[in-house]
């Protein structure tokens, strides 16, 4: 019966660790993405935009959806243009994020995060951004951030 015992804990405990994975795991992999994710929004805060550059896929894409000034909009972009902003901003700019959803499927991820954007320190407009990554031989990559735009009853996680 030990014998017995002792086959089946060590069979159940392969079949765990198969399920899991290494070490790290899947939480260990979200904590690898969330990671990425903060590392966008404190280059933003702290306007270096080499920061916010080294996480981005050569070919990512940043998508808008704005809704501050009437008809909805939508509008696609290539990154540069807005890290490049980051850089000029001087540090006014502070994109806070809460409530992160983190999912990863293998070398996939999606992150859903509700924002609030600060603008030197007052509320500008806040809404959900919506960061796709994919794995890589350097790590994770970001290649599509979108995000909506909302102005008014933002919430204000700074408190």
């Amino acid at each position: 019966m030990g014998r017995s015992t002792s086959s089946v804990k060590s069979s159940l405990c392969a079949a765990v660790a198969l399920l899991v994975g290494s070490p790290t795991g899947l939480a260990g992999q979200e904590s690898e993405v969330r990671a990425v994710v903060d590392q966008i929004f404190v280059g933003m805060r702290t306007a270096n935009s080499q920061m916010v550059q080294d996480v981005f896929a050569a070919e990512a894409r940043f998508a808008i959806i704005d809704s501050r000034n009437g008809p909805v909009t939508i509008r696609g972009q290539a990154v540069d243009g807005w890290i490049n902003a980051i850089g000029g901003s001087g540090g006014s700019w502070d994109d806070r994020i809460y409530d992160v959803e983190v999912q990863v499927d293998g070398d996939m991820a999606s992150v859903w995060a509700p924002y609030t954007f600060y603008r030197d320190g007052e509320i500008s407009h806040c809404g959900i951004n919506s960061i796709e990554l994919l794995h890589d031989a350097d790590g994770w990559k970001v290649t599509q951030l979108s995000d909506t735009r909302h102005q008014g009853a933002c919430p204000d996680p700074l408190g």
